[in-house]
């Protein structure tokens, strides 16, 4: 069975300098400690660490957008997404 076309997750993603991205989106992908992680709508409850790489995220409207990243943390939680995570610069 695959994720719902009409459903959508809130994603925010925090740097300590700034919020980066406010959105709804139809998926989002993360660079995991051993891999990378997909979240649709309806993932289950989820923390955990994040590694050096992208935060990949599909926007409702259909853009594919990608933010650098130096490792962080995500909280999945009724179809919302926090990331509090560090930009990657080099």
């Amino acid at each position: 069975m695959g994720p719902d076309k009409n459903a959508h997750l809130q994603l925010k993603v925090i740097s300590p300098e700034m919020l980066l991205v406010e959105a709804e989106v139809n998926e989002v992908q993360v660079p995991g400690l051993d891999g990378y992680l997909g979240i649709w709508p309806g993932h289950r409850p989820l923390n955990a660490c994040l590694g050096k790489g992208e935060i990949i995220f599909h926007s409702v409207d259909g853009r594919e957008e990608k933010i650098k990243i130096n490792g962080g943390i995500i909280q999945v939680e009724n179809d919302k997404i926090l990331i509090f995570t560090n930009l990657h610069y080099s």
